[in-house]
Order: structure tokens, then sequence, then C-alpha cells
């Protein structure tokens, strides 16, 4: 079935989703994966926009497109719209050519295990919140001078699902616990550390401790992550003698935050099939 195009953070930029989608055709990718913030906003008619326009580009391209949630994406709404609709790997199912990788979600492609833990932590959670209630505001006004028209505000544009918790994150590990080759999340593992880093505070920590815990638990090859918008690789411990290689992903250009940022900085070619044996352990040095 070919290589799989890793792609970072999207945040709904139709432009760069469709360079996405072209480079997975360039690079001979049969499928791409969204590690996150993709756009998932169908609350809002931009949003069902976006998913019409990316599944009109895939079925074109012969590509279909996967995500995993990152804080950015509404993801209650995937699982109450799409939750009866999977395909039969388990994909919820948003449209014919665009698929979404719930919490925990396992599944094998070209003999090679994935795993998908969507959610971080928003740090720009109070600003979102603000402008939410400034919306209400706007329409309590408009009420009391006789507007009919109405906009939803509350959890348009945070999202109260963004972040695992403990406890989901317990129920999942506790599920299934074996090993998988790839590991695909939005937020870093605690233990890396890469050079540019714009969540290194402490409100972002439980979440990456979460990540870590799923890299000590699966013991995965190599871990795929955005949220940061920096491209970097660094090897960090999985447990035992094991390393996990650790790929952060780049975005899409208008949310760049580094400035030595290209276009192919936001996207990975994986080679399937894919094991944890080409993992090998740092020269001493």
């Amino acid at each position: 079935m070919g290589n799989v195009l890793i792609a970072g953070d999207l945040h709904g930029n139709t432009g760069h989703a469709l360079n996405v989608v072209q480079a997975a055709v360039r690079n001979d990718c049969s499928r791409v994966f969204v590690v996150g913030d993709f756009g998932a906003w169908e609350h809002m008619p931009s949003g069902k926009r976006y998913f019409d326009v990316v599944d009109k580009a895939a079925r074109k391209a012969g590509v279909p497109v996967y995500f995993l949630d990152g804080n950015h994406d509404k993801s209650s709404l995937l699982h109450e719209m799409y939750d009866e609709q999977r395909d039969d790997e388990g994909f919820l199912r948003c449209r014919r050519n665009v698929r979404y990788a719930p919490r925990g979600h396992r599944w094998t492609w070209e003999g090679t295990t994935f795993a998908a833990f969507g959610g971080a932590r928003s740090t720009d959670k109070g600003w979102r919140l603000a402008r939410e209630a400034r919306t209400r505001e706007q329409d309590l006004r408009r009420r009391r001078y006789g507007s009919a028209r109405v906009r939803a505000s509350a959890g348009t544009l945070w999202f109260p699902e963004e972040e695992m918790t403990d406890d989901e994150l317990a129920e999942l590990l506790c599920a299934d616990a074996s090993p998988v080759d790839i590991v695909l999340t939005h937020d870093k593992p605690r233990a890396s550390n890469p050079k540019f880093n714009r969540k290194d505070r402490p409100e972002c920590f439980p979440n990456q401790d979460r990540i870590q815990e799923v890299v000590e638990t699966l013991r995965p090859g190599v871990l795929f992550h955005g949220h940061l918008h920096y491209r970097y690789t660094e090897l960090i411990a999985c447990g035992g003698a094991g390393w996990t290689r650790v790929e952060g992903l780049a975005s899409d250009p208008e949310s760049a935050a580094h400035p030595s940022y290209s276009i192919e900085q936001s996207w990975f070619v994986l080679s399937l099939p894919h094991t944890t044996a080409e993992v090998a352990e740092p020269a001493a040095g």
C-alpha cells in the first residue's frame, strides 16, 4: 500500500492541506496522517467546507486523509457525529476520504502496528474563553434591541475535552498495553527536550506526562507529534534497554513559530513496513 505521509498541524488551513495531499502524491504515499489540530470545527460552516474540500482533494489524488485530535479540534463533536460510522479498521468516517483516529485507537498497516493518542493543553485557553464570553455579551445586547440573530459561543473556541484525563489514559492502557511500532500523538512526551519549545510551561506538563506514560508502556520505535510547530528529532529511553525516536513536526506556514521554518518540515515520509528494530541506542560520547 506504499508509504504514509505524517503531517503536522494543519489548523484548517485549506491551502496547506492541499499541499500536504500533493506532497503525498509526489512521495508515493498511499495515505496521509495528520497528528492533531487538523481543523475539526464542524460546529462552524467554515469547518464543514474545509472537510469537504480536503475530502475532494483526497479523492482526486487517491490518498485518504486520517487524523487524530489536537487541542484545537472539537473531538466531542466528532464522536457525536461519527461514532456510528466506523470503517473496517475502526476509524470514524467523517467523509469518504477523511477519517478520525480516536484516542487509544490501534491498527496495522503493512505489518506495522500503530496507536493514536490525541489531546493537549491550550496555552491560550484564557484568551479563547474570554473571546467566547465577549461573543455571549454581544448576543445579549443584540437581543435587548430585538435582533433575531443568535450565535453559539460556549465551546466554539475552547473545548473542555482538549486534554486526556488520567482516568481516560488508564482505561485505554488497561484495555491494551501491548507494544506497538509507531505511536502518533499531538503532544510531546515529557522526556523529549527540543531546543525550541513553545509549551515548556507547568500547565502543559500533566499531559506531557501522560504521553510519556504511553511511551514507557507501549515502547514504540518512533513517536510522531505536532503541537510545538517545530521540527526536531530526538532519542529518548522508553523503558528497559529500549529507545524511542521522537519526530516533532512543524505546522502550516501561517502558524509557524520558528525563523528557520520551511514547508517540508511539516511532514515526514514514513516507509512501510517499519519495525522497532530500526531504532538503536545512541552511541556513547
